[in-house]
């Protein structure tokens, strides 16, 4: 039965086998190895230093390491790599690389949609927020229940406000018709229900608008129930004071008045605009013209835990009314014991495992309703989750555990370097039991971002208004999402659209990227700095342009064929040779992909 769902079973704290081998470094290698040595597979050898330090430091930061790292790190890879953890975890790039992470799940952009796509000048600052939490290690469900209900919680708190960008980050129609209002207020509303599903849950809470779940243990009433918590929430720009500083920002907050006013572009003045009430209503096949009963904030029975009531999440302090509504929904959430804290746990630690290995232990995401994949590893995942919670909700600890892990360390092997190999691909086909490292293609967002700075071009000022203009210096996550104009470099390598929240980025391999590489303006300027900056060096000849070209642009030396065949590209004494030396770098698979 749907109710006996893994996901929606309570957390346990499963004991962490024993280890027999010698190759498991931590937990995490202790739950892989057990399933690896029940299967006759041994783990691969640990990837070279060069290829090691590389992907760590895109994983976390999201660039790449300078010449000075690939030198030290190769001469004592074991006695500093901890060292290496700890300072790129506590860089500001940290935040900036996993802020991209988080956007992509809540659909963030700085435009409204639809047709007239206004902007929102102020949106940013949502962004802002997010670098900020995840590079001071905020406690995730603090994290949570500030974008749920930050206006409420933390009144006087300007921070506060602005997380709550996530709730009205979604489209916005402001050329309504009067005769369409409600149904677009249903549909904003809808956006709220379905992004908290997907994002925090993993659960396709939406599909229940109309209908009871076709797969899941989720009826229309549940979904009713839930969408009863944003009933009165609306979406507005509001100012607010820091010291002697005053700013504004895109937030969430309650309609004025019990009532949802109607605001459109087309139709500027308030007067003799419609409104409608500020709850909702159990509606009939989802058709706002079909509106039955209004509802009350309550909670999937399936993620109540103990018999606890509704009200547990409800009550006021002593003497006082009842919360609002979000505030409710936000407790709820992240309440492990009684509340849905266990799945919120899961669903996190899972997204943080999904970015390191391309793959979550549930392949996905935003899914761990029945028609998504069940865990690989379910023992690991609750131990995670477990250890999330133990830990304060704090996620830097879990970024550390998985990283510090063998099974994080190996590096890649298949039939031609070892004939024990073949065997491991029948097994095991997909790699499922990570008896290897599978090779990743960057993201959009960390090709752009290597191209700056192997080009010397980034800048790396923090925080603040973005920019349109895909030549900007600053990092992808600075330039501005307006959704109907997004980044053409992005848009090549398959960055979202920001209509809706996802938790994994489609992988494309097409021509079209290939000849991006070689034919974009942006491309071109951040070549020809690479070219400046290695002639700026204290280089002694060609031979000494080619290694430092290799090591700043893939974070390695060039092999004798490949210094022999650069050498003889560079014969010619020109200085366009150098510039297309640095355009072949750059248009290396190497270049674009970890391992």
């Amino acid at each position: 039965m749907a109710e006996q769902l893994w996901s929606l079973q309570p957390l346990k704290r499963p004991e962490v086998p024993r280890a027999t081998d010698g190759w498991a470094l931590n937990p995490v290698d202790q739950f892989i190895a057990r399933k690896l040595v029940n299967t006759g597979i041994t783990p691969g050898k640990k990837a070279a230093p060069s290829a090691l330090l590389r992907r760590v430091s895109f994983d976390v930061t999201g660039l790449p390491p300078s010449p000075n790292d690939v030198a030290a790190f190769c001469e004592a890879e074991d006695a500093v790599y901890g060292q290496l953890v700890d300072r790129l975890l506590a860089s500001p790039h940290f935040g900036e690389r996993w802020a991209t992470h988080w956007l992509d799940i809540a659909r963030f952009a700085e435009s409204y949609g639809f047709e007239m796509d206004q902007p929102r000048p102020d949106a940013w600052r949502y962004r802002d927020f997010v670098i900020r939490a995840f590079n001071e290690d905020m406690p995730y469900d603090e994290f949570v229940r500030l974008q749920l209900a930050g206006d409420h919680l933390k009144r006087t708190n300007p921070d506060a406000w602005v997380a709550t960008g996530f709730l009205v980050a979604g489209v916005e129609n402001l050329i309504q018709t009067r005769k369409e209002f409600e149904r677009d207020r249903y549909d904003k509303v809808d956006d709220m229900v379905s992004t908290v599903g997907t994002a925090l849950l993993g659960l396709t809470i939406g599909c229940s608008r109309c209908h009871d779940h076709k797969y899941d243990p989720l009826s229309q009433r549940d979904y009713y129930h839930l969408a009863a918590a944003f009933g009165s929430t609306v979406s507005r720009v509001k100012e607010f004071e820091r010291g002697n500083t005053r700013f504004k920002s895109f937030v969430a907050t309650e309609a004025a008045d019990g009532k949802i006013p109607m605001v459109v572009v087309t139709e500027p003045s308030s007067k003799n605009l419609p409104s409608v009430p500020a709850r909702i209503h159990f509606l009939d096949r989802g058709d706002v013209k079909k509106k039955r009963e209004a509802v009350s904030v309550r909670y999937p029975n399936v993620l109540i835990r103990n018999g606890a009531k509704p009200s547990r999440w409800s009550q006021g302090s002593s003497g006082q009314p009842e919360v609002p509504g979000r505030v409710a929904l936000a407790r709820w959430i992240t309440d492990h014991q009684d509340g849905a804290g266990h799945l919120l746990a899961r669903v996190i630690v899972n997204r943080v495992w999904h970015h390191y290995f391309g793959r979550g232990i549930v392949a996905t995401p935003s899914d761990f309703g029945t028609r998504g994949d069940p865990p690989t590893h379910p023992e690991l995942l609750d131990w995670l989750a477990g250890e999330l919670i133990q830990n304060g909700w704090r996620l830097k600890p879990i970024h550390k555990l998985i990283l510090t892990s063998a099974t994080y360390r190996q590096g890649f092997q298949n039939a031609a370097t070892d004939s024990r190999v073949v065997g491991y691909e029948e097994l095991d086909p997909d790699n499922l039991l990570l008896w290897r490292r599978d090779p990743k293609r960057l993201d959009a967002s960390a090709i752009r971002d290597n191209l700056l700075a192997v080009s010397g071009w980034l800048d790396s000022t923090p925080y603040g208004p973005g920019s349109l203009d895909q030549n900007h210096p600053r990092r992808s996550v600075y330039l501005t999402v307006k959704r109907s104009r997004l980044i053409p470099f992005l848009q090549s390598f398959d960055a979202p659209n920001a209509l809706q929240g996802i938790g994994q980025r489609q992988v494309t391999i097409t021509s079209l990227q290939g000849l991006t590489m070689l034919n974009s303006p942006f491309v071109d300027r951040a070549v020809q700095r690479l070219a400046k900056r290695l002639a700026g060096l204290d280089s002694a000849g060609d031979t000494r342009y080619v290694r430092d070209g290799f090591l700043i642009a893939l974070g390695r030396l060039p092999s004798g064929v490949e210094e022999r065949a650069a050498l003889e590209f560079l014969s010619s004494g020109q200085a366009a040779a150098r510039r297309d030396f640095c355009q072949m770098l750059v248009c290396l698979n190497e270049f674009i992909h970890i391992e």
